[in-house]
């Protein structure tokens, strides 16, 4: 069995919302996470009910949009302007 790919990557988000992150973590438009979100398709450590794109995200949590992948939410730091960087790994 072969390692998934994987590409790491860090963000510095404003807020902690479930759509700003996948936004960022998956390169896609924030309205269209928005959309996945309100259509049933993205999930939070494997559970997809009582998701909304305004929900929080912490370290360890593992959000998937189907088609799109993996996304586990590494170390979370606030930055000295009040914003949030965020390491994330994404598996394709």
């Amino acid at each position: 069995m072969r390692p998934p790919k994987v590409d790491e990557m860090r963000s510095v988000e404003a807020s902690l919302r479930v759509d700003a992150v996948a936004s960022a973590g998956f390169r896609m438009p924030r309205s269209k996470c928005v959309a996945a979100i309100t259509s049933g398709d993205v999930r939070i450590n494997w559970k997809s009910t009582g998701v909304k794109p305004g929900k929080t995200v912490q370290t360890g949590d593992v959000i998937s949009i189907r088609g799109k992948g993996r996304l586990e939410i590494g170390d979370i730091s606030k930055t000295n302007k009040g914003r949030y960087a965020v390491e994330m790994v994404r598996f394709i």
